[in-house]
């Protein structure tokens, strides 16, 4: 039988990571035209536009929320982004030809798949992240077209799988960006290839054996009506949506009392046919401080066939 367990909440602690908002490689740069934004003419200017970036932020992202997060070091402030970070939109479709944060490179997420939904391989990986221009050195921010996307969270993923030490999610859209007043542009930016070595990390990306072992607590971010069909045994089946307030991750409160039927102390893994929607938990995971890697529904089937029901619970997440 399938059980709904009710959640308690979860005590939340943590800091954020602050720096200063460098304009320099953004609204001095030679890098085109783009879509018109607002030059900055004197000191006077520039103090308009960081107090419009910090009302615009505190409306969408209360002032609080990254110290909200245990682990919220993973996350940056838009107003901490600099001409030293690379800038990656990991949105798919066509947004970025319309409008992106001015000097970001486009890598799409989907382009880290391969043809059946499967992450690529790491030297295929490796290639594109080099040909796009980055470098393992690279302090890198990632955004997506919405938080809700699991676009930047996959991104995200990847990135720390192959080693990149420095890389965070963007704290914000392009909605909150363009509104807190900071520039944007239409023209493609291309930077010069570089060579990505990577250093592959465990515990990112998450293999069969280790899946298999029951070393971790598994978690099902699928439809539930796909867990009811079948599903890894003994796994958690967990509602996706319930960490997404509007279209943002939610705050370390309410993310508490989603994962409160979670031990902090085993580690977890997070799988669906969909790495967007795993990456989006398993990242939210992270916020929290967990230990969460992804995994593929597809590979599990490849090796055990459908899977059963034995010992799998249907966790019903708090809504906040």
């Amino acid at each position: 039988m399938i059980s709904l367990l009710t959640l308690a909440p979860l005590a939340n602690a943590g800091c954020c990571s602050e720096g200063t908002w460098d304009p320099s490689g953004f609204l001095n740069s030679d890098a085109g035209t783009g879509l018109p934004s607002q030059p900055i003419q004197s000191s006077q200017a520039e103090g308009s536009q960081e107090s419009a970036a910090s009302s615009s932020s505190s409306t969408q992202n209360p002032p609080d929320r990254l110290a909200s997060y245990p682990n919220g070091s993973i996350m940056k402030p838009m107003k901490s982004v600099s001409s030293s970070d690379v800038v990656v939109d990991a949105s798919n479709g066509d947004g970025y030809a319309a409008s992106h944060i001015k000097n970001a490179i486009h890598i799409p997420s989907k382009d880290l798949l391969d043809g059946n939904g499967n992450i690529k391989g790491d030297e295929e990986l490796s290639r594109l992240l080099g040909e796009a221009g980055l470098s393992k050195e690279d302090s890198v921010v990632v955004y997506g077209s919405a938080e809700s996307s699991g676009e930047a969270q996959l991104a995200f993923l990847v990135l720390r799988h192959l080693g990149q030490e420095d890389v965070r999610l963007l704290d914000g859209s392009l909605d909150d960006w363009t509104d807190a007043g900071l520039p944007v542009e239409a023209q493609e930016t291309i930077i010069p290839a570089a060579e990505y070595i990577p250093s592959a990390r465990p515990g990112v990306i998450a293999e069969y054996d280790y899946v298999k072992s029951g070393q971790a607590r598994i978690v099902d971010v699928r439809p539930f009506v796909d867990f009811g069909k079948g599903r890894i045994p003994g796994s958690t089946a967990l509602d996706p949506t319930n960490v997404i307030k509007g279209d943002k991750i939610k705050n370390g409160g309410d993310l508490g009392t989603v994962f409160s039927r979670l031990d902090k102390d085993m580690p977890i893994v997070v799988y669906s046919d969909d790495y967007s929607q795993s990456a989006l938990v398993a990242y939210s995971l992270q916020l929290m401080d967990y230990e969460a890697a992804v995994y593929s529904w597809g590979d599990w089937q490849s090796h055990e066939g459908k899977g059963d029901d034995s010992d799998s619970k249907y966790v019903k997440l708090g809504r906040t």
